[in-house]
């Protein structure tokens, strides 16, 4: 599944705090974690249907401080996205719009996958500078493996 990944912060379990550590041994986690959080940067997200390269997780961003949103369209159906900086695996279709739009004072068009043209999300474009991003649907997105 698709997890939320924070660059400045390392999540340590709790009972970590409470143990003493030599400083090898110390090293050995820290090195762990690290090269864990450079794993999850690198890795790739694909089309669910097709495989097809989307996006990274080093892509991921935050909007209005989320990443992940829940939404509704006006016929009701429910939507979990991420939010990404980029997804070169998708195709933007249709007029840029702000009808329903999700993200206050922000144009959107759908995003499709380029290869087998599934609807993956959309692309948002603020009307009032030039800050874009591509809200993708999570649940048609999986991890490289």
């Amino acid at each position: 599944s698709i997890m939320s990944y924070h660059s400045s912060v390392i999540e340590v379990p709790i009972l970590w705090l409470f143990q003493r550590f030599t400083e090898e041994q110390f090293d050995t986690i820290r090195k762990n974690l690290v090269q864990q959080s450079h794993h999850e940067e690198k890795t790739r997200i694909l089309c669910k249907f097709c495989k097809h390269p989307i996006t990274s997780y080093e892509n991921k961003m935050e909007v209005n401080g989320q990443h992940r949103y829940v939404f509704s369209n006006p016929r009701g159906d429910v939507f979990e996205i991420g939010c990404f900086s980029s997804a070169d695996g998708c195709v933007n279709q249709g007029n840029p719009t702000t009808l329903y739009t999700w993200f206050k004072w922000h144009y959107w068009n759908f995003s499709i996958c380029s290869k087998c043209y599934t609807h993956l999300g959309w692309f948002y474009q603020s009307a009032m500078n030039n800050n874009s991003f591509y809200g993708l649907i999570l649940e048609n997105l999986e991890e490289e493996s």
